[in-house]
């Protein structure tokens, strides 16, 4: 769904309003609403999704720093060129999931080979 779209174009007459999308010719006046077209030309340009090239860099730097994890269990510091690519080739909001994703995986690994010792401390 974009500006370029045709089932948003302006002669379709699609308002987004606070209660949503509606079809100015099915609702008639629902108040305050603003055009598709124009509401979509105000989204950042940064915010539209990686190219499918821009998410396999993206992927590449996150296994090549998930790989350097790996290898340096007991010192991180060792993959901090890694992290930074990671970084800078990837979105903020994926970095986040990856990083949840990876403690999930290891948190995960451990469970099932019977490695994980649950707290003992009273809350």
């Amino acid at each position: 769904m974009g500006p370029g779209d045709p089932l948003l174009s302006p002669s379709r007459g699609f308002l987004l309003c606070k209660t949503g999308l509606h079809s100015s010719r099915l609702l008639g006046d629902c108040g305050p609403c603003t055009p598709v077209s124009t509401a979509l030309s105000f989204i950042p340009v940064g915010m539209a999704a990686p190219s499918m090239k821009e998410r396999q860099v993206c992927w590449g730097a996150r296994d090549e720093y998930w790989k350097c994890l790996d290898e340096n269990l007991e010192d991180a510091s060792q993959c901090k060129k890694l992290r930074s690519s990671f970084e800078s080739s990837c979105p903020q909001q994926w970095i986040k999931y990856f990083d949840k994703r990876r403690d999930y995986l290891k948190f995960k690994e451990k469970f099932e080979a019977g490695q994980f010792e649950p707290s003992t401390a009273k809350s």
